[in-house]
Order: C-alpha cells, then sequence, then structure tokens
C-alpha cells in the first residue's frame, strides 16, 4: 500500500477546488515534525508505513494521497515567518514549482473581530501626529506572509456583513457598508503600495444586493492588482455573479493571466456552475484564466467529530454525508483490529477504529486531566484527512458524470420550467439533476450571445434554482446552522468556523 494516490490527475478543465487546509492540521503535523515525542511513535497508526509525513497531501513522493492545489489563511497562520516555516512546513516546504497555494488575507477573521485590529488607529499613516503604528503592523504582517507564502493571494477586505452580525459589530465598531468599503479601499491601497512583486493579489468583490455590489465593484475594480475573488451574494446568488462577469469582460477586467477565486463555496452544484464558467471564459474571453472555489468542510467536520461516509451523488440528491464518528471511551478495547469502515479514500483504508479512539477510561490528555473523550489531537487530524481526500474525489466524480450526461442530453434552456422536489419523471439522468444538465446548454451560449443580460433575465427562475443561502438586505443571521438536517451534509458559509478556532487556539496554549 506504499504508492501514492494522485488526486490531481482526475481533475480534467474543471474549476479547480482548493481544500481550505484547517490550521490545527498544518500546525499537528508542524509539532510532530518539530517536538520530540509531540505524537509517540506507539500512538501511529501501524497502517501508516511512512508515518505521520505521508498525512502531508502536498507532498507528492511521501503523502499518502496528493493533490496539488491547496488555500491557506493567514487568519489562522504564524505571522511570524520563522514560525511558519516550522510548525506550518507542509504549506512553506511544498514544492513551488509543482504546487498552487493560494493566500486567503484573514479577512473573515477580521471582520469577526478575531484577528486584534487597531480600529481606533486604522486610518493612521506614518507622519500623522501622534502616530501609533498598530494598525500597520497588522497589515504588514499579513502582506509579509502572504508574499512569503503564496502564489496567489487574497486582498485583505473587510467584508459588508461586519456590520450586519452583532458580534463582529461589537468587537469591530462597524455600523454601516460605507464604513467597510472606505476600511477595504485604505487597505488596498496599503498593499498596492507596500508589496513586493512575490504574489499576485486576487481583488476581492463583496455586496449583499446588486447595488451594493456595483457600488463596491466601481470603488475597487482600478486598483493594481492582477485577479478576482468573489464574496458576499457573488458566490450565492447565480444572476449576481454572471452579471458581474458580462461587465468585467465587457470593461476589459479579465484580460492578461487572470484568477478568479470564490471564496467558500461548499455546494457540489456550485462546481458544476464554475467549471461552466470556466471553461466558457477561456474559449471566449481569455485562456489564460482560472476559476477556483475553496471549502473548509472536510476539517470543519471534523472538528465536529463527523466523518464523511461516502458521496451522494444522484438526480435527487448531491452531498457528501456527514455522521458523528465513533467515540466510545468507556466501552473501548485496546487494541482492536476493526478496520476504519469507510475505506474509499487512502487515509481510511489505512485505519482501525482504535487509531481514531486512543484514549481509554482513565487515561490522561496533555494537560494531565482525564480526558473527556475517545479521541486527541490526532484522531481530529486523521478524520480531517481521510475528510479531504473524499471531497476531491465527491467534487471531480460529479463533474465527470455531468460531462457525461450533457452528451446524452443536451435540452433547451428555454424549455426548462419548475417541477416539485424529487421529480422522478422529469429527470434526464440518475446521477445528475436536470438543472445542471439545463444549465450546461445555458452557460455554453451565454458568453456569445449579442445580449448577454437579456439572456440572464431570460433564465432567471432556472438560476435562482442553484441559489446558495443568499444573505438579505439588513440581516444579522449571517451565520447558517453548520449541518442541514435534511442531507445531514455540511455548510459553509464563511471562510473558516468557530470550532477551528477552538481547536487551534488548544493546541497552542498546550
Amino acid at each position: 500500500m506504499s504508492k501514492t494516490e494522485d488526486l490531481s490527475k482526475f481533475r480534467k478543465d474543471y474549476a479547480l477546488f482548493l481544500p481550505a487546509i484547517s490550521g490545527f492540521y498544518a500546525e499537528v503535523l508542524g509539532r510532530a515534525r518539530h517536538f520530540e515525542d509531540y505524537i509517540p511513535a506507539s500512538r501511529i497508526p501501524a497502517g501508516f508505513e511512512r508515518g505521520l509525513d505521508g498525512l502531508n497531501f502536498l507532498d507528492k513522493e511521501n503523502g499518502y494521497f496528493f493533490y496539488d492545489k491547496g488555500l491557506y489563511s493567514a487568519g489562522h497562520a504564524y505571522l511570524d515567518l520563522e514560525k511558519s516555516d516550522r510548525l506550518e512546513w507542509m504549506v512553506q516546504e511544498r514544492d513551488r514549482n509543482e504546487i498552487t497555494m493560494v493566500g486567503d488575507s484573514g479577512g473573515y477573521q477580521i471582520g469577526k473581530g478575531v484577528i486584534n485590529f487597531d480600529w481606533e488607529h486604522f486610518y493612521e499613516k506614518p507622519g500623522d501626529m501622534n502616530y501609533k503604528g498598530k494598525a500597520n503592523k497588522t497589515r504588514k504582517d499579513i502582506l509579509n506572509w502572504l508574499e512569503h507564502t503564496a502564489d496567489w493571494s487574497m486582498t485583505l477586505d473587510v467584508p459588508t456583513w461586519a456590520y450586519l452580525e452583532p458580534q463582529a459589530k461589537e468587537r469591530t465598531g462597524l455600523r454601516s457598508f460605507d464604513e467597510c468599503l472606505n476600511a477595504t479601499r485604505h487597505n488596498l491601497e496599503y498593499f498596492a503600495d507596500n508589496r513586493q512583486g512575490k504574489t499576485k493579489f486576487l481583488n476581492i468583490l463583496q455586496g449583499t444586493n446588486w447595488d451594493d455590489a456595483q457600488r463596491w465593484y466601481d470603488a475597487v475594480k482600478d486598483y493594481p492588482f492582477e485577479g478576482w475573488a468573489m464574496g458576499g451574494n457573488n458566490i450565492r446568488d447565480v444572476e449576481m455573479t454572471l452579471r458581474r462577469l458580462i461587465i468585467m469582460r465587457d470593461e476589459g477586467k479579465l484580460e492578461g493571466e487572470s484568477w478568479i477565486h470564490f471564496l467558500g463555496t461548499s455546494h457540489l452544484n456550485w462546481s458544476v456552475l464554475l467549471t461552466g464558467i470556466q471553461r466558457n471564459l477561456k474559449k471566449y474571453v481569455n485562456p489564460d484564466i482560472t476559476v477556483s472555489f475553496d471549502a473548509a468542510s472536510p476539517f470543519i467536520g471534523a472538528a465536529n467529530g463527523r466523518t464523511y461516509t461516502t458521496a451522494r451523488l444522484t438526480s435527487a440528491s448531491l452531498s457528501y454525508p456527514m455522521e458523528l464518528t465513533f467515540d466510545d471511551k468507556l466501552k473501548r478495547v485496546k487494541g482492536t483490529d476493526i478496520p476504519f469502515p469507510f475505506e474509499d479514500t487512502a487515509i481510511g483504508k489505512r485505519l482501525l477504529c482504535s487509531d481514531i479512539m486512543p484514549m481509554g477510561p482513565n487515561d490522561l490528555n496533555k494537560q494531565g486531566n482525564i480526558a473527556k473523550s475517545s479521541w486527541d489531537a490526532l484522531s481530529y487530524v486523521l478524520i480531517g484527512a481521510h475528510n479531504c481526500a473524499l471531497h476531491i474525489r465527491c467534487v471531480q466524480r460529479l463533474m465527470a458524470l455531468h460531462d457525461f450526461e450533457c452528451i446524452r442530453n443536451q435540452p433547451d434552456w428555454r424549455t426548462w420550467t419548475k417541477t416539485k422536489k424529487r421529480n422522478k419523471a422529469a429527470e434526464m439522468s440518475l446521477w445528475v439533476p436536470r438543472n445542471l444538465i439545463y444549465w450546461n446548454t445555458f452557460i455554453n451560449e451565454l458568453f456569445t450571445s449579442d445580449h448577454p443580460m437579456q439572456m440572464i433575465d431570460d433564465a432567471r427562475p432556472l438560476l435562482a434554482a442553484f441559489n446558495n443561502g443568499a444573505y438579505k438586505d439588513g440581516t444579522t443571521a449571517l451565520f447558517s446552522e453548520l449541518f442541514s438536517e435534511e442531507a445531514n451534509e455540511i455548510e459553509t458559509y464563511g471562510r473558516e468556523d468557530d470550532v477551528l478556532d477552538a481547536l487551534e487556539k488548544k493546541i497552542r496554549e498546550e
């Protein structure tokens, strides 16, 4: 079982899925490498013939599986570059000729108030009377980390939901859309003036409705950056996304080597939507453009004790179901040889159930206390690795099924009508929902149309079927329930989740 499973080779010309690597995941591997006996040899699963280094899926030679793309966030990283090199080595020591890393700037954590920004002196500049410099130090640390770490990086936005979500508003003092936009422009000017040229930047577009999204775009579109990132309702409202892309095309904002990233997009049908967009942008607008999307779902799921069990790809349901993983401290039998039941991945097939539940009833954790769970830190890492591999393959399998079914079925999108949920008679495929097959004929026509905005108007009912938990004007309900009750499927509407923050805080306090 020593061969590395290369998941990159299955990707074809699909939009790039980027696993949003958890800081907890990277740091456990970093500590395991650099701190003697941080994870004792007896704790390493017997099936791990390459030790814990095999969990580094950015390593083509030694990883149990390999994937050549990823996203890592400054909001969860060590901004001290020496510490980052040591404790986040899987990201920093990757083969940069083969592996592309996108860096998130931590705007999400700034909006939440998790990153300690000096909001009182946010706009001060060197030379100002009584200059404090703390806000600029935060900007500098983030900028330097991005330049040191990433091939492509997000600019430092202050997302518009930060003035709507009560806890974020309390921490930051933000009270309006304009305050978020003005703060973002101040950050953009700092990045433009102080960048070193070691990374290419993606200018983040925010907005809740079309009017404020247009205001944001007009305010930031001329900064000298190389690509774009979509946030706010640009990653939830398909109509808004398409209108924005048409405007950007017509204004020449998609020329040259460029990249468009969609932040925190975990819904499977969006992998199909974004692949259709990428293929048509490459064909009709710019052959050097890349479209990507990320999700932290595999690691958020693990942090919540949940395992991806399989991929559910049918015309009735597209999901990666997650179930609570076994955690039975009192009845656990040490040395059990029961195989990990979800063997779909290069990680799962190497595990036993006991590898997930190492802690017995009276075992002490690293703080010297009797553990409350049969899990330890490595348990979360093992499940996260399994989830990550399965998530990647789930996206790829859906795209292959979609391509096949779109050869067999090419309906005119104008004939689409809404049907009752789970109407099997209306479906064209066992595997792919009819809406995605209609989408294919629509998107393949859009970028050649002489009247694309009218075409979007005409397709509004079809496009609305893909909308993904869009924010409403004035809402304060930014953060949805983490799991949908119907499909037991993880939902990630942000770039990270509080449960990962808690895990990272815990490990850094050890």
